[in-house]
């Protein structure tokens, strides 16, 4: 499977040449990196569950997908009246937020393979939750953890150690990566057959003064900050409500890998997809208040721990 933004016309033509752009400097950043991780990890990877055993399992649950954009701060509270009712699955950098508002995630999904991603878990007890992470996963991160940890591999056909990575791991699954966590956080949700699916904490980009939500590791970043020193690498594009934002080429570039894998993988609509942030600029889906998604699909206990026991039987 190839990703593809298609079209001729000038916008895809730009899109497509920030795609190469930002991939080819998470290669020029990452690659030593992932050869080092995965090295590491190969021994607790055969040993371990993949993805592919939650393949269909989660059919017709709700799913959120918790991003920590500034945009969480409305609405995280609402959090406590999903739990039990749908699955919800954090990034990792939400991770703590949502603690330190009494809910714990039953999936928290991983896809940094740097050694920042530790502040995400410092202090945090992992018992009752389940880790998402990728084979390439910083080694430290999967032997602190105490939960279930089930591994994926990256998709990434282009890039030859990712995929000979995958190719030895062909029964643990894979998820597509978009340039952000909620990416494969969506491509997991998506695979285990939750619905509908819906998105908080997903700006990608700058809507208020504060870069990410209250209580995140980087929490005290102010966007004016980021948007003043990363110079070319900040665009615009346009909000929910038609104004422009500022975002960098990264974010702008995981926007349009949404819009490409939800016309993609739900062609026929069946699946719903909602964006609750109430912010942003992840506009390729219809938008709903989060108080009104729950109201609508979060009524029917769901036993998720049960659901997830099972699937994480040793191998």
């Amino acid at each position: 499977m190839r990703i593809s933004f298609g079209g001729e016309g000038t916008e895809n033509k730009l899109t497509e040449s920030r795609v190469r752009e930002v991939k080819s400097a998470t290669i020029a950043l990452l690659n030593r990196c992932w050869e080092e991780n995965y090295k590491n990890n190969f021994v607790h990877i055969s040993k371990s569950p993949g993805v592919s055993r939650l393949t269909g399992r989660f059919k017709d649950i709700p799913a959120l997908l918790v991003g920590a954009g500034p945009s969480l701060d409305k609405n995280v509270r609402l959090l406590r009246l999903v739990k039990g009712k749908a699955v919800i699955i954090s990034c990792d950098a939400a991770l703590k937020i949502l603690l330190g508002h009494g809910v714990t995630p039953d999936i928290v999904v991983n896809l940094d393979p740097q050694s920042v991603v530790l502040n995400f878990f410092d202090g945090v007890e992992t018992r009752n939750m389940t880790l998402i992470a990728p084979t390439i996963a910083l080694p430290a991160l999967r032997s602190e953890w105490r939960g279930n940890l089930f591994y994926y591999s990256k998709h990434a056909p282009d890039i030859p150690l990712l995929a000979q990575i995958a190719q030895k791991h062909v029964k643990h699954g894979i998820l597509v990566p978009g340039g952000s966590v909620l990416s494969v956080a969506f491509d997991f949700a998506f695979k285990t057959g939750a619905d509908p699916i819906a998105f908080i904490g997903q700006d990608l980009s700058y809507p208020t003064g504060n870069a990410y939500a209250s209580g995140s590791h980087f929490g005290d970043y102010s966007a004016k900050s980021i948007i003043d020193t990363q110079g070319d690498n900040i665009v615009e594009e346009n909000d929910l409500f038609g104004r422009k934002l500022k975002t960098q080429k990264s974010m702008s570039v995981t926007k349009q890998w949404f819009g490409w894998a939800f016309k993609t993988w739900n062609q026929d609509r069946k699946r719903k997809i909602f964006n609750c942030s109430e912010s942003g600029i992840l506009t390729e889906c219809p938008t709903k208040t989060l108080s009104e998604f729950v109201n609508r699909h979060c009524s029917r206990k769901v036993n998720i721990a049960w659901i997830i026991k099972k699937a994480a039987k040793p191998v």
